[in-house]
């Protein structure tokens, strides 16, 4: 790779790094919600007064069997619904009783979900990506490696919370899980294919490095490894967003989450493009240089005739 070329993607795979860093610590004085997305209050504190309780329906914890609630609404919730989840609770089931779980534990399980998530899909996945591009040979082999088995248990982790959560809440008024409610669960869905595309991804990318070695081209493997990192990596960022949707989450938190994953997502394909036209035209610079070859040894043979 030329060398001018290989600084300008280190710059960019710089830039990856650094954005949600840069984009997430502006002035938090300029704004309310100057936080990161999936905070509970912009002054740090654990309250489940503000968006948790709007996405569980209730001010304060409801331990399971308790069967009360210290929220002055009786239907558990604080009446201001948005979306999904909220609009589900304040709906209630017509009773005095709580949800029948601890609201505050699960808006915390919920938050840490969130962002164990979206650091895998927004960041670790793209930037392991786009480190096999920009080091050389094995470095950049091994790295890429290690940054998606990171990010693979990263997401793991967020997945189980998920998956813990369902079991956990339930939503007065309707069908009550999470997972088959029919207006709520694609997100749940999404996540758990996309989960068992993670898990058979490392497998893929073996079975492609040893044919690749042995055969020093791409076969079926290669493209089923790209293919399911790159639409995976995709819908699971769409995801992370319908997730923040659903969550009755505010404009602020996802604006920058659209920001901040749109931009990485940018700048990996980017890289990605780069790399394969810089793979197309060694490729073609080599079939020209072995056909010159076949020519002249061609040529050398009828003049020794």
């Amino acid at each position: 790779m030329p060398p001018k070329l290989h600084s300008n993607l280190l710059r960019i795979t710089a830039i990856t790094l650094l954005l949600p860093i840069l984009t997430l610590a502006r002035n938090p004085g300029s704004s309310q919600e100057g936080h990161w997305p999936w905070s509970g209050s912009s002054d740090g504190s654990s309250s489940s007064s503000s968006s948790y309780s709007d996405h569980f329906g209730s001010n304060s914890n409801s331990h399971p069997g308790s069967g009360n609630s210290a929220s002055g609404n009786p239907n558990g919730g604080n009446g201001g619904g948005a979306s999904g989840f909220d609009s589900g609770f304040n709906r209630g089931n017509g009773g005095g009783g709580g949800p029948g779980f601890d609201v505050q534990a699960a808006s915390h399980y919920r938050t840490i979900h969130g962002i164990l998530a979206a650091v895998s899909m927004v960041i670790l996945f793209p930037v392991g990506s786009v480190l096999l591009r920009v080091l050389p040979g094995k470095l950049g082999v091994w790295v890429h490696a290690l940054f998606q088995v990171l990010a693979a248990c990263v997401y793991v982790a967020g997945v189980g919370l998920g998956i813990y959560l369902v079991t956990v809440v339930r939503i007065p008024g309707r069908s009550g899980s999470l997972l088959t409610d029919p207006s709520i669960n694609y997100h749940p869905i999404i996540g758990l294919v996309l989960l068992g595309l993670f898990l058979i991804q490392p497998v893929i990318g073996l079975i492609h490095h040893a044919r690749f070695k042995k055969l020093q081209r791409r076969q079926v493997w290669s493209y089923l490894h790209l293919l399911n990192g790159r639409a995976g990596i995709t819908v699971g960022i769409v995801n992370g967003g319908l997730g923040l949707n659903l969550a009755g989450a505010s404009a602020h938190k996802k604006k920058v989450y659209v920001i901040v994953a749109s931009v990485i997502w940018v700048l990996w394909m980017v890289v990605a493009i780069v790399a394969e036209l810089i793979k197309f035209r060694q490729k073609r610079t080599r079939a020209a240089e072995e056909a010159k070859m076949v020519k002249a040894a061609s040529v050398g043979r009828r003049g020794s005739d």
